[in-house]
């Protein structure tokens, strides 16, 4: 008898955890990722102790442009 179980949908998010998000980056260690955060030079949120990276802000940080977390961080100083 077959099953007529529709098939388990998996659900991507643009979210990734540190480790993935030093695979991503391509650094060398999760330290550096982790002092990139503390000189808040890199974009994070953090759930609860989970830090999460959103790869859409990765990216624009890797370009050098600004993401929405540094102009969040710059209208509220200004």
């Amino acid at each position: 008898m077959k099953s007529t179980a529709a098939p388990a949908r998996v659900v991507e998010s643009p979210y990734l955890t540190a480790q993935e998000a030093v695979v991503y980056l391509r650094l060398n260690t999760l330290s550096s990722l982790y002092r990139l955060i503390e000189e808040h030079k890199l974009p994070a949120g953090r759930r609860g102790r989970l830090y999460l990276f959103d790869t859409r802000e990765l990216d624009a940080w890797v370009k050098g442009f600004p993401s929405a977390l540094e102009l969040a961080r710059a209208k509220k100083a200004s």
